[in-house]
């Protein structure tokens, strides 16, 4: 069964409570949806912009950054901890797809 088929299987709340283990890198209880916990961050990673994460990810910041500077300093804040999140998600999809599945 491929990819594909298991993600359609499971219902619709479970799997954005699925999506949202795997970005705040929580384990998953149950051994089935932990296999297709794998093989959904293995999915994201193949996708062109998380591939090149770094590429658009530093100058994305620092524009933004750069924007916010003239709003107004609360706006810097929540450029910077939006973009923590950003750094927290990627890093726990990579540790999520080199999980090994023994």
């Amino acid at each position: 069964m491929t990819f594909a088929e298991q993600w359609n299987e499971i219902e619709p709340m479970e799997r954005r409570r699925l999506r949202r283990l795997v970005r705040l890198g929580r384990p998953v209880d149950d051994p089935h949806l932990e296999l297709v916990a794998r093989e959904y961050a293995r999915y994201q990673l193949a996708r062109p912009w998380i591939r090149f994460f770094w590429v658009w990810f530093v100058p994305g910041v620092f524009i933004a950054l750069s924007i916010a500077s003239q709003m107004h300093p609360l706006m810097i804040g929540i450029v910077l901890a939006v973009g923590a999140q950003a750094v927290v998600a990627n890093f726990n999809l990579r540790k999520t797809a080199r999980l090994s599945t023994a």
